[in-house]
């Protein structure tokens, strides 16, 4: 793609929810962004970070990360905010929909759901507390 036929933000998000993962070289090559020392800032809620791509493209990766149909993989490597990947956040339209989700036609086999499944008594041992009581740690 040459300089004067740029990537729409469309073709950005078409390309990027088409894979589960792109790194920034991959972007780079796929759309022809040919100058190696361009480096854009991208900001969301106070929080920044540096992306290797020229500015034009970089805004129209801000308004996607903005919008929520893009996260960001930053860099450990450096101590900088830097931006080596991006993952689209939301799944494709095209994806098959779940069991017992309303788009099924109800002919398809579901897997049993937790209250359907048969309620067996087991003995409690002594001194165990039952699953209930016990404590999980706090995340």
């Amino acid at each position: 793609m040459s300089g004067s036929k740029r990537p729409s933000t469309s073709s950005l998000r078409r390309f990027i929810s088409s894979r589960p993962y792109v790194a920034i070289a991959e972007l780079r090559r796929r759309f022809g962004l040919d100058d190696p020392d361009a480096v854009s800032r991208l900001e969301r809620d106070g929080q920044v970070a540096w992306i290797g791509l020229p500015e034009r493209e970089a805004s129209k990766l801000q308004e996607l990360w903005l919008r929520d149909e893009i996260g960001l993989e930053l860099s450990v490597e450096v101590r900088a905010p830097a931006v080596v990947g991006i993952y689209p956040t939301r799944i494709a339209r095209y994806v098959m929909p779940a069991y017992g989700s309303p788009a099924m036609n109800g002919n398809g086999v579901h897997p049993p759901t937790p209250q359907a499944r048969p309620q067996v008594a087991h003995p409690q041992p002594a001194g165990v507390p039952p699953i209930a009581a016990i404590p999980t740690p706090a995340e």
